[in-house]
């Protein structure tokens, strides 16, 4: 459901107007303002411009989170994408590694700096994307690429995603450095 269908029954309701009523103000049929309020269409713009005039309240009001919505909704694609290009140069980052065995180290080595940064790239426009969305969880990131779909429910502090942001590169970190690890000694015969 459109955030916008709940702010017009909520700001129908507090200013006491039946869908009739309401109809006969901006006229339009009582049908069509039910079918806003049930999501079935959305108002035109020359509807939501009457609705904010006559409940005194700014066009941002009646349908910001719907903007956010249909940002997101245009954004899924690049989103997968995006998502894609990051296993990918993971992947890459450790064939990179393992190819050290057959390739010359050099040539090796410039792949793994590429795909890794290549990688880091992705990942911190993937981060500011999903910012922007104001998407937290892996579970929202999980809903938003399966059904495409944001949630406004879960509002996390600055500090709170500084936090999960540095435990979720040190866990990051812990795991490349393990997997390296033992690649290079399983693999590429290291010894320490």
């Amino acid at each position: 459901m459109m955030y916008v269908t709940k702010q017009l029954i909520h700001f129908r309701k507090m200013n006491h107007y039946t869908q009739d009523e309401l109809a006969k103000k901006i006229l339009v049929s009582r049908q069509t303002i039910s079918h806003w309020e049930t999501g079935k269409t959305y108002p035109d713009i020359q509807s939501l411009l009457l609705l904010c005039d006559l409940y005194n309240i700014s066009l941002d009001q009646l349908i910001h989170d719907d903007v956010r919505v249909f940002k997101a909704q245009s954004m899924l694609g690049k989103t997968r994408w995006l998502i894609a290009g990051i296993v990918l140069c993971i992947l890459l980052t450790y064939f990179s590694l393992i190819s050290m065995k057959w390739f010359p180290l050099l040539l090796s080595v410039m792949a793994l700096s590429i795909s890794t940064t290549l990688g880091v790239v992705l990942i911190i426009i993937l981060m500011t994307q999903t910012n922007f969305l104001q998407i937290n969880t892996y579970q929202e990131i999980l809903k938003y690429i399966k059904t495409g779909e944001i949630s406004s429910k879960s509002k996390m502090s600055v500090q709170h995603k500084i936090i999960l942001a540095i435990l979720g590169g040190f866990i990051g970190i812990a795991i490349g450095l393990t997997l390296t690890i033992l690649i290079g000694i399983y693999w590429l015969g290291w010894s320490f």
